[in-house]
């Protein structure tokens, strides 16, 4: 069983992965994909940190969702690793993906994605289906009937509520069993948007509230817990808003199984106890590190490799 846990670019995305490179906790058969959204420093230092820890990754060759792809001078291109065995190149497919983008060299592995059930059965028709070596599905009966091959079910799990809703209507909820059901329907592997979700804004969206998301395994069940500040009415005070929701953490967490208690949700709750708030995109950091701990961890002891 392998695990793709899917990422957008942004600064606290890849920073989160870096930590994770250099502290050399994934175990091989979990690998993260970055679609690149922004030409920032933090995208090659973070392929050159799991290049240098022998790991895994893959970096989308032809990122949709921004305008990072039509940038023609990049200023911190990740390509001078294109070559390294440990360096998956991936694809998104659309109607301007050729055959050539996804049939891999003998000693560079590929990655393809597919959205749609109609852009598989174009690929089919062409013949080239059965070249990249992971193929990322959504998870349809029809796509397993058209797919002959063993492949990765992508499905995205985070939960946004609408205008008329918070985080606070579903404190604690499920967020996912996927490994299960890809057992029993032979998927090579699963692949998520872990806690961020699909949804991708360039400037990102305000919010009232100030929420902390941690995932937590109860059994084979992957669940959420959220932490949301008392104070909603309005989108000032973030730092007033964070105090109040990492005192709920720091209450909740020593009471979970150490499982539960990384590194990362520690170094969150620890923040309650010196009462300082270290700007939004590091608790994203931190959350983000947090979950893949977590990951590793149900992994390494599930699906030993």
């Amino acid at each position: 069983m392998m695990y793709f846990p899917y990422f957008r670019g942004r600064q606290y995305d890849l920073l989160a992965l870096k930590d994770i490179a250099e502290q050399r906790c994934l175990p091989p058969n979990i690998i993260p994909i970055i679609e690149p959204v922004r030409d920032i420093r933090a995208l090659p230092q973070t392929v050159a940190a799991f290049m240098a820890a022998n790991h895994p990754l893959v970096v989308i060759a032809n990122p949709t969702v921004s305008d990072y792809a039509l940038t023609q001078q990049k200023l911190h291109d990740w390509h001078e690793w294109a070559n390294d065995p440990h360096l998956i190149v991936g694809h998104i497919l659309t109607p301007t993906t050729l055959p050539d983008d996804v049939t891999p060299s003998p000693d560079q592995p590929t990655l393809l994605i597919a959205h749609h059930y109609d852009e598989l059965v174009a690929v089919q028709h062409a013949g080239w289906l059965e070249s990249p070596t992971y193929l990322l599905v959504p998870p349809e009966a029809r796509v397993r009937q058209l797919v002959s091959r063993s492949s990765i079910s992508l499905f995205d799990h985070a939960w946004l509520p609408d205008h008329d809703q918070t985080y606070a209507n579903l404190v604690d909820g499920f967020f996912s069993d996927d490994w299960v059901l890809a057992d029993l329907l032979a998927y090579q592997g699963v692949s998520d948007y872990t806690i961020g979700g699909h949804y991708y804004s360039e400037h990102g969206y305000p919010a009232k509230a100030v929420t902390l998301h941690l995932t937590y395994f109860a059994g084979e069940q992957l669940r959420i817990h959220r932490f949301v500040s008392d104070d909603r009415t309005d989108f000032s005070h973030p730092k007033e808003k964070f105090f109040q929701a990492v005192a709920k953490l720091a209450a909740w967490l020593p009471q979970q199984p150490t499982a539960v208690q990384t590194p990362a949700a520690k170094q969150l709750a620890a923040y309650h106890e010196q009462q300082h708030f270290p700007g939004l995109g590091v608790v994203k950091r931190l959350s983000l590190v947090h979950h893949l701990q977590t990951m590793a961890a149900y992994f390494s002891q599930h699906y030993p490799t």
